[in-house]
């Protein structure tokens, strides 16, 4: 197994955008298949997937690491890119398998038919005290309520954030409508805070720790709570052309991101171990930061909330039924 390209940028799990898309078939492999994938009539075996430099796509790299992608008959490269938009012409010219990337985006691609989508593995949901609204000591802001009319960056105007947001603020009696979203880049959140631009923080691990600790910064509200407990952030996608070519490869995937994800639910060190291949997270921060949840197993459920709270904000044309899309589970 080997990594891809380094990433360049901090690791922050909670805002991954995912663009337009085409449908793409991955490039054919013939050579070098080991003996397990020859008995398992895997369709493929040498299969690169982008990721981003952020906890959430750690499933990926816990399972070359604990070797079971290996297992299955694979041999998986993550290439990491800065944003998910990136990986997108990689995928129309066939350089990439499948993509990792928000549920938001992809749902509004396929809405848009920029893509015929098939989710082949869930990756991350929210986990409480992942995500952040935060204040700076001075701020007047104290509770939900003072948030409204106040202006809270957002890595991308209609994405899962402010999805998400949106229904935990009407939980705390806060009108959404009041907000004001700015669109910030990473690496200018913590200027524009300070400079005033923004209000409020919207911030994910490892900012929500780094905020706390040296800029004594108080937490507001948790994006991730009441209605938006455990809400779905981000899976590893392909398209349907390419699932229809590789159902057994897709297969062999889905139950190494499983089983990866079943070894992460109790123990963070496999996680800790991981994130210094891919993100700027050292070990040192990757031991108190929190994560998010990494799902072992795919559920229709909690994946149609988020197709039907964007029905709800019209951020759709039309209703989106979740379990078509999803790749049948073969783990146990």
């Amino acid at each position: 197994m080997r990594f891809g390209r380094t990433a360049r940028a901090a690791a922050i799990g909670f805002a991954l955008t995912l663009g337009a898309m085409s449908c793409s078939a991955g490039t054919d492999t013939t050579a070098g298949a080991p003996p397990s994938a020859s008995a398992g009539g895997l369709e493929k075996t040498k299969l690169k997937v982008a990721t981003l430099p952020a906890i959430d796509s750690a499933a990926i790299y816990v399972a070359i690491d604990q070797g079971f992608f290996e297992k299955e008959g694979l041999d998986v490269t993550p290439e990491v890119v800065q944003a998910a938009p990136e990986a997108i012409p990689m995928l129309v010219k066939g350089e990439i398998d499948a993509m990792f990337g928000n549920y938001v985006s992809m749902f509004a691609a396929h809405d848009k038919q920029a893509l015929k989508l098939r989710i082949l593995a869930e990756g991350s949901r929210a986990a409480p005290d992942s995500l952040s609204i935060m204040a700076l000591p001075g701020s007047s802001i104290r509770t939900p309520k003072d948030l409204e009319g106040k202006t809270i960056n957002v890595n991308v105007l209609h994405n899962f954030q402010e999805l998400a947001l949106t229904q935990v603020l009407k939980a705390n009696n806060v009108d959404p409508a009041t907000i004001k979203y700015v669109q910030v880049t990473f690496q200018n959140i913590m200027p524009s805070w300070k400079d005033g631009q923004i209000d409020a923080a919207y911030l994910g691990e490892p900012m929500v720790t780094a905020a706390t600790a040296t800029m004594g910064a108080r937490k507001i509200l948790d994006p991730a709570s009441g209605p938006a407990a455990e809400f779905p952030i981000s899976g590893y996608v392909g398209t349907q052309e390419w699932y229809d070519k590789n159902p057994k490869t897709a297969a062999a995937f889905q139950r190494a991101i499983h089983n990866a994800a079943k070894l992460m639910e109790n123990n963070r060190e496999v996680v800790a171990k991981v994130l210094p291949n891919f993100t700027q997270i050292d070990a040192a921060t990757a031991a108190t930061v929190t994560f998010p949840y990494f799902s072992s197993n795919d559920n229709p459920v909690r994946l149609q909330r988020v197709a039907d709270w964007m029905w709800e904000a019209k951020w759709l044309t039309k209703q989106i039924d979740v379990k078509g899309l999803m790749s049948p589970t073969t783990s146990g």
